[in-house]
């Protein structure tokens, strides 16, 4: 393995690669021993080639390179002997630090490959020309020239170098190290036709599903990698198969039990049913996430009923109820992660909305008391009322007798 290294990157001049070679053999290498466990009993010309044959290992190496800076402030300088600041500063080797975490990233990768891939067919050896009796005699006197030797073809690729081959200008960043497992259980054809979108996977798990189910046949990722705008149906409302491949591959019989059978496929009609608009509003609130939005619409449906989801997202719903709730998801950012954390969130951010018992718009009581307050602040306040005085003229008559005062 050591005779795989650094080298092949085309992009990177031959001084540059070996200084860069050198100094993560010697100067980086002591350093790792020093704070890196498992490397601390190793000899320091093996630290190299054991760090780029281990991505687990080499992934605790980013992560003190990250967390400690300082251990690094001498190797880690400018050409004027300054420390860099950032990953696109050159440094003193002429490179910058991403280009170097890219080199590493490709080397680690290309090992693992090999490592754990089927071996390169053997080259088959070239058949000799065979030469007729005349064509011998004429070449032996020198009538005609002997035939040149069969060329010799040039070796088969492997699995694994026909798997580095399709990633290799994706191999960019530190965090993809962990993946690089994964990345070993992928097709060629699939990388390929992916490209540049294998940098929206990362999580293994991402990764596992696309090993498991590949691209579909017009390109697009498997439902459960793709976002919510899968879910939409030729009229721009909810698509039924979709829905309910989602709540298969999501295994959301364990979040809604009684949806099973005859009461899913019902649930699936019903929302599928749901007017477009409201569609249009609430995948952009939940961050056009299918797992957020698959959970947000079995919840409504599941909470309000059959009778109360059509009042509240039909075909006839009130859409400034909508806009009102899809504004309140927004304000309810970010969103759970776990699937029950979700259909919590969902109710909640329904009743916001929608009265849970009819499926109507919800009356808001703030703005009531709020309307109150105003009426009463604008009537004006009533008068006192004086009793006339008694002047001379009326002297004769008798008084009103005068109201206990309450003191």
């Amino acid at each position: 393995m050591t005779a795989i290294s650094l080298a092949g990157d085309r992009g990177l001049a031959t001084d540059h690669l070996e200084a860069v070679r050198t100094t993560l053999k010697t100067q980086v290498a002591d350093i790792l021993r020093l704070h890196v466990g498992p490397l601390a009993t190793l000899p320091q010309h093996l630290v190299y080639d054991q760090v780029l044959d281990t991505p687990a290992l080499l992934h605790e190496c980013f992560h003190i390179f990250r967390g400690q800076p300082d251990l690094f402030r001498t190797v880690m300088v400018r050409p004027d002997k300054r420390p860099v600041t950032s990953d696109q500063e050159q440094l003193w080797c002429g490179r910058t630090v991403a280009d170097v975490v890219r080199l590493i990233v490709r080397a680690s990768a290309k090992r693992y490959f090999r490592a754990t891939l089927p071996p390169a067919p053997t080259p088959k050896a070239p058949r000799p020309v065979r030469l007729g009796l005349m064509e011998r005699t004429a070449i032996r006197f020198g009538l005609k020239e002997s035939p040149p030797p069969p060329r010799l073809l040039p070796p088969p690729l492997g699995p694994a170098d026909r798997l580095y081959g399709a990633f290799r200008q994706n191999l960019l960043f530190e965090w993809q190290v962990p993946l690089i497992p994964g990345y070993a259980t992928l097709e060629p054809p699939t990388v390929h036709r992916l490209g540049s979108r294998i940098l929206a996977l990362r999580e293994p798990g991402q990764i596992d599903i696309l090993a498991a189910e590949g691209l579909t046949p017009d390109g697009r990722l498997p439902l459960l990698l793709d976002d919510a705008k899968r879910l939409r149906g030729a009229d721009n409302g909810i698509d039924a198969n979709a829905l309910q491949d989602a709540f298969t591959k999501l295994e959301l019989d364990v979040l809604f039990p009684e949806m099973v059978d005859a009461h899913l496929r019902r649930a699936v009609a019903q929302i599928a049913s749901i007017n477009p608009r409201a569609v249009e509003m609430l995948i952009p609130a939940l961050e056009t996430n299918l797992r957020g939005v698959t959970v947000f619409l079995f919840a409504a449906f599941a909470r309000l009923g059959e009778k109360g989801f059509r009042q509240a997202m039909g075909s006839h719903c009130a859409i400034w109820a909508m806009q009102k709730l899809a504004r309140h998801i927004e304000s309810c950012r970010p969103w759970p992660r776990s699937l029950p954390g979700m259909r919590q969130a969902s109710e909640k951010a329904l009743a916001f909305a929608i009265d849970l018992d009819s499926g109507l718009p919800a009356k808001d009581t703030r703005k009531g008391s709020l309307a109150a307050a105003a009426a009463a602040a604008a009537t004006p306040p009533a008068k006192a009322v004086t009793s006339p005085a008694v002047g001379p003229a009326r002297a004769g008559r008798t008084a009103a007798p005068a109201l206990p005062s309450i003191k």
